[in-house]
């Protein structure tokens, strides 16, 4: 047993653990009990197996679940493993099991099982193989903040199988190998480094990149590890990248390359490499017009101040295929099936569920989500087919061809090949030949006395067939040519088959007459739906010696009257329409009613004559097939109401959404294509909301309805019907359409005033499938907008909202399809008035008998509706409005003034403001001699201190008194003192005498 990956060289064998099980010659023995092993690589579990001598195995397959029925379901039809299944048996009795591109939800138990030509039949064997799969993860411990740290390569899971070898990357370069999962040294905890693991031989399945400390370290993540695409197609290689300084460079390069070359640069790519994306965002190379040479693995790095991206970091491998066109068998032959399988080197990552188009002769012959195209091959020269798919028409195959020129019995031939019409039914007039059922012809030889019997067709079959012949329904089986002879006195009944077609038997036919032992059905193969009602006729005759005493229908389940079998109850009945014409009618149909039923006569002479063989039918059910179920806007659906078998001859499907019937497609098409088929049942609605193609489809079970171009206005739950049995509907199947954020849009809780202080949350809402990831917010600065906020939420909160951030806000929602951005939102912040201040106008010395304003300034939001002055140490206000004028000034008018300003959400004081009059104003000579005096009265008061004292009666005296707020008040003095307005240093001069005059 090995672990293998794609494009890894390294081979892990397993340990050799033998597990066998079983009894009385029957056992199986698997190589190993339980597998672990990452997610994306691959797998093969082996056994071999022995069985009693005498029996012959005829079908060996794996298993991990039973059907309703109990019976093991084998691997390689479950839906889930398409095209990542393949069993491989050799000629010992040994059988391997490959899976690949593992996932996790292929973790099981996975046991073999096979199947003889004897009635003990299925021989499963458990337990199996476990098999869990797994991820690679980096684990850092401690997590909290430490300067040295331990790093571990975990699994997820379960620890891997055998004895891998970790190799270790430090911000993209290879750092070390060793066999244990934990890197040997250390680490600093650097916020810019990042380490990752991966397994030797797997490299390509690395674990994500981790940081060591913090969320912010250097990494590079790449979308997609493989990528697959066809040849002359476009193709985009994405990662994100994360660079804890600023970054300098970005650029791809190819892994093969010696040295590292941005792919911009190099001429094999000139014209084709395009670079789109954004820093955090998707990073994308874009390759055009693609080739085999562009197959190989790339790279992206970046460069900072402080590091580069290491170049031996894994990335994403590209894989270029063409379309091939397989057919099978190599050689065809007249009335041989042949199959044309349209086909890739690897499985087509960017279309996980193509639909197929054919081509004969380079016109379109039909579409499906089968890879395969299968047709009986008759005359009509050589043709040519190819394929392509859906989408991608331009990037066909190349041309093979079928040659049928040497064959002849199958023709189809139309009148005309294009038809127009107004009416939404129309005939489609041709001319078909075609092999009939074997028929027995009688011809006569009147001299002999014996007729010839001759088992024949429309046209030669090929091949010399032999024929096997019949005689009242009991085989001759000594007679194996196409004739046969007998005698003209014979009253038994004749009919024919062909060698390994014993069910595809001719009518019988007598020899003399018309009454001779014979059963004619009137179909041989009916399909009906499960709950539905059958009725399975025939007609009958006998020898007319014989007279008839019951008749009855009977299957080999149930060998007599199959009406007396209590499941039967009140489901069969017996119905004669004429006297040698009878029919079964069964209702509620279960698919246990599948079987072969034949008609038996029973008559006087122990007479019993069994109709063979008989009439198969088959129960069905009706499903519902989606291709892809998950789509995003804009792209294809192909769905397909599908039976077992083809139910009635042109069978009429209705199709339902949410329960409600779609438009009734029998006459709302107008488009009719016709290729060169016999039978037509297939529907294309195109465009969703206007049903207008019809394509022909030569598959009888299917009925085909595209959307095409998907809305998300198609995602529902879509079932559909047969017409006239619309309460027998398929299961339904959920269409779920992917689609880019839209209706984005900010909302501002609470609603109402926003007020400064208060908590206020801005919330994104976006619809989008799948739901939006990430959310960037912006405010707008000057005429620009600016990124606002690194908060990837939808919410964008102010604890303390200031009135700072009133502005216009918008948001920006991305859910990895597309990004969806809202309209811009005003948030208006509403805050009480503040630094409110006064000023004085006009500035200066303020004289008695003149005038001044007083004016109140603020910054409010909503503005001030109300202002109101006081005066300090004064009750009531002085006035109100934003101005406050003081008239014809007197020195009672002198004081400390303030305003307040008020709004609808609070009020502010201004700092008061001091107000000094001045006297009326003298000469200038007059305040000089003032001037001299006081100095002189100063010198005399120094000289005759004493003398003052003593006339202390005479003397005046100057009182100066200081404000517990720091301003100069005066007091009240002479007239003709000159008082000065000035913040916090006023100052007074008084003259000497008290006329002011020298």
């Amino acid at each position: 047993m090995a672990l293998r990956t794609a494009g890894s060289v390294l081979v892990v064998f397993l340990w050799s653990v033998a597990v066998a099980l079983g009894q009385n010659g029957w056992s199986v023995t698997y190589t190993t009990q339980s597998i672990c092993t990452l997610k994306g690589s691959t797998v093969e579990m082996s056994c071999s197996y022995t069985y009693p001598s005498g029996y012959i195995v005829t079908s060996t397959f794996w298993f991990i679940t039973n059907n309703a029925e109990g019976n093991p379901v084998s691997l390689s039809g479950d839906p889930d493993y398409k095209g990542r299944v393949m069993y491989h048996r050799d000629k010992k009795n040994g059988h391997t099991l490959t899976i690949t591109d593992l996932r996790e939800s292929d973790s099981a138990t996975y046991m073999f099982s096979f199947i003889t030509d004897q009635t003990r039949g299925r021989y499963p064997v458990s337990p199996g193989v476990t098999l869990s799969v797994t991820d690679l993860q980096v684990k850092v411990t401690p997590t909290w903040w430490a300067t040295w740290k331990t790093l571990t390569c975990s699994t997820t899971s379960c620890p891997l199988t055998g004895n891998p070898t970790y190799i270790w990357y430090k911000n993209g370069q290879h750092l070390d190998e060793s066999t244990s999962p934990q890197y040997k040294y250390s680490v600093y905890n650097d916020y810019d480094a990042s380490y990752s693991c991966a397994v030797k031989g797997h490299e390509d399945l690395h674990s994500p990149a981790v940081c060591v400390q913090g969320q912010s370290c250097s990494r590079v993540t790449y979308t997609k590890r493989r990528i697959c695409v066809l040849k002359g197609s476009t193709v985009d290689i994405s990662c994100t990248y994360v660079g804890y300084y600023s970054t300098t460079s970005t650029f791809w390069f190819r892994s093969d390359k010696s040295t590292p070359e941005d792919l911009t640069t190099d001429p094999g790519y000139a014209g084709r490499v395009e670079y789109t994306g954004t820093y955090r965002g998707p990073f994308t190379l874009r390759i055009t017009d693609l080739r085999e040479e562009d197959s190989a693995e790339y790279r992206f790095t970046f460069k900072t101040y402080s590091i580069e991206w290491g170049h031996s970091f894994p990335g994403t491998t590209l894989t270029v295929t063409d379309l091939q066109v397989k057919v099978t068998p190599g050689t065809v032959t007249e009335g041989s099936w042949v199959i044309l399988t349209c086909s890739t080197t690897c499985t087509l990552t960017e279309i996980p569920n193509p639909t197929y188009i054919w081509y004969k002769n380079g016109e379109e012959l039909f579409s499906d989500s089968s890879p395969q195209y299968q047709y009986s091959v008759s005359r009509g020269g050589s043709d040519s087919y190819s394929c392509a798919l859906r989408g991608h028409d331009k990037l066909s195959s190349s041309k093979v061809t079928v040659d049928t020129s040497s064959l002849s019995c199958l023709k189809v031939t139309y009148t005309s090949r294009g038809i127009c019409s107004l009416i939404p039914s129309v005939d489609l007039p041709c001319t078909t030949i075609y092999p009939t059922d074997l028929q027995v012809k009688v011809t006569t030889d009147t001299e002999a006395g014996k007729r010839t019997l001759t088992c024949s067709t429309t046209c030669t079959l090929t091949g010399n067939p032999t024929y096997i012949w019949y005689r009242n329904g009991q085989s001759l089986a000594w007679l194996t040519s196409q004739q046969h002879s007998v005698w003209s006195s014979e009253t038994e009944s004749y009919s024919c088959a062909v060698k390994g077609h014993e069910d595809l038997r001719s009518p019988a036919v007598c020899n003399q007459g018309h009454n001779c032992w014979r059963v004619t059905y009137t179909k041989r193969r009916i399909c009906v739906l499960k709950g539905s009602t059958v009725d399975i006729s025939c007609s009958y005759t006998h020898p007319t010696s014989y007279i008839e005493q019951g008749s009855f229908w009977f299957t080999q389940k149930h060998p007599v009257d199959l009406s007396s079998y209590p499941e039967s109850a009140g489901r069969v009945q017996y119905n004669r329409k004429t006297e040698k014409h009878h029919t079964m009618t069964i209702t509620h149909l279960t698919e246990k009613d599948s079987a072969e039923y034949k008609f038996r006569i029973i008559t006087t002479d122990e007479g019993r004559f069994s109709g063979l063989p008989g009439v198969m039918l088959t129960v069905t059910d009706i499903l519902l097939e989606m291709d892809p179920t998950s789509v995003s806007e804009g792209e294809r659906v192909t769905l397909r109401c599908r039976t077992q078998c083809a139910v009635g001859l042109n069978p009429t499907y209705i199709w339902y959404k949410n329960g409600q019937s779609l438009t009734n497609p029998i006459t709302s098409y107008n488009s009719l294509i016709l290729d060169p088929v016999t039978s037509y049942n297939s529907l294309i609605l195109d465009p969703v909301t206007s049903y207008n193609s019809l394509i022909l489809d030569p598959v009888t079970s299917y009925n085909i309805l595209i959307l095409d171009p998907v809305s998300s206005e198609d995602a529902g739950n879509y079932s559909c019907a047969l017409e006239g049995l619309e309460r027998i509907l398929s299961p339904e199947e959920t269409l779920t359409v992917r689609y880019g954020p839209r209706n984005t849009s900010v909302s501002v809780s609470p609603s109402g005033e926003i007020v400064e202080g208060s908590s206020v949350t801005l919330t994104c809402s976006s619809d989008a499938n799948p739901p939006v990831q990430s959310y960037t917010w912006y405010k707008k600065n000057g005429g620009h907008y600016q990124f606002s906020n690194v908060n990837t939420g939808p919410h964008h909160v102010f604890y303390l909202i200031k009135s700072s951030d009133t502005g216009e806000y918008y948001c920006e929602a991305w859910n990895a399809i597309k990004t969806g951005r809202s309209e811009s939102i005003n948030m208006d912040v509403k805050y009480a008035p503040k630094n409110t201040s006064v000023s004085v106008s006009p500035s200066g010395e303020i004289v008695e008998g003149s005038s001044v304003t007083l004016t109140c300034s603020c910054d409010a939001n909503p503005p001030v509706d109300k202002y109101t002055w006081y005066k300090k140490n004064v009750t009531s206000p002085k006035a109100s409005g934003q101005s406050y004028n003081i008239t014809n000034i007197i020195s009672e008018d002198r004081g400390e003034y303030y305003c307040e300003a008020e709004n609808i959400i609070s009020s502010n004081n201004s700092t008061a403001l001091m107000i000094i009059v001045a006297g009326k104003q003298t000469s200038v000579l007059t305040a000089a001699v003032g001037i001299i005096v006081v100095v002189l009265v100063l010198i005399l008061c120094l000289s005759g201190l004493m003398w003052f004292r003593k006339k202390a009666s005479k003397s005046t005296s100057d009182t100066r008194d200081t404000a517990d707020d720091g301003q100069v008040n005066l007091l009240e003095s002479e007239d003709d003192c000159v008082f000065f307005v000035e913040h916090f240093l006023p100052h007074v001069v008084c003259p000497l005498f008290p006329s002011g005059r020298l």
